[in-house]
């Protein structure tokens, strides 16, 4: 099928948003040092049974780089350009800070999602004392190289070391793909935005338990701590959440395994594939 990306105007800034497929409305967020290219292989197979939207959100790719960078500016966007579609009720699946902005936007307006697919959140919010310290001292040891790089503007470097971090071996940048080794560096500028970002929603258990989307959870059995621990306290805190482990993956399995990714969300959505179960938590 052939796709369209169309450039939106939301809440001033510019949102291409690559569209293809018939179906359900079916909507893809992408994570940090990403756009919605980052897509490409994952929506073929799936616009054969959903309407496809794949957004790049403010100070990413082609998107417009004005405002702040933050939780709750990118779920705003999300929800205004919703509302341009006017396709109603969606299914919102988002990978790593694109899960947190979608876990943002359901929260705010619950009406506007028909489930919720969250590939390894990363934000703490829904985290106990024991909990969050050990999220941080994991969160300092892949964070503080970066934000120093960072500071130091040394940003191409930065780029290398977060993928090192997020795909949780020294090295993991460079053994990539030419392709996504050039995409992410290609995002560069966006590294010191959301190095700084001060928004925080409000994602307690006490908010969270009033989701009553059906939401899955995504977590791979060999990720980094910190991802495991927020995946596991929003799996506790949501009250119509299944979790689901993929075996022999990390934080950046989407990437690494397209197809695998698209049959575990067929699989999970409705009217998916009469697949074997994915091993559930």
């Amino acid at each position: 099928m052939q796709s369209q990306t169309h450039t939106f105007l939301i809440n001033g800034s510019p949102m291409p948003c690559l569209q293809v497929g018939s179906g359900e409305p079916l909507l893809l967020i992408h994570g940090a040092l990403a756009n919605h290219t980052l897509w490409l292989e994952h929506i073929e197979p799936l616009s054969h049974h959903y309407c496809v939207y794949a957004p790049t959100l403010r100070h990413f790719g082609e998107a417009g780089k004005e405002g702040p960078f933050g939780l709750d500016t990118h779920a705003g966007d999300l929800l205004a350009l919703l509302a341009q579609l006017a396709v109603g009720p969606v299914h919102l699946v988002g990978w790593s800070y694109g899960a947190d902005v979608a876990l943002t936007a359901a929260l705010q307006a619950p009406e506007c999602v028909q489930s919720l697919y969250l590939v390894e959140p990363g934000c703490p919010g829904a985290l106990d004392e024991q909990g969050l310290a050990a999220f941080m001292a994991d969160a300092g040891a892949m964070f503080g190289p970066v934000f120093g790089q960072v500071g130091a503007g040394l940003l191409q470097e930065a780029v290398a070391t977060l993928i090192d971090g997020s795909g949780g071996r020294p090295g993991y940048f460079a053994a990539q793909p030419l392709k996504w080794q050039q995409a992410q560096l290609a995002e560069a500028g966006s590294l010191p935005k959301q190095m700084s970002q001060s928004e925080r929603p409000d994602w307690s258990p006490a908010r969270l338990a009033t989701l009553k989307l059906p939401t899955c959870i995504v977590q791979g059995a060999d990720t980094r701590p910190l991802f495991a621990l927020a995946s596991e306290a929003l799996g506790r805190a949501i009250p119509a959440c299944e979790r689901l482990l993929v075996p022999h993956a990390g934080h950046l399995y989407p990437i690494e395994q397209p197809a695998l990714f698209v049959q575990h969300l067929r699989r999970w959505l409705p009217h998916g594939d009469s697949l074997p179960p994915a091993t559930a938590l």
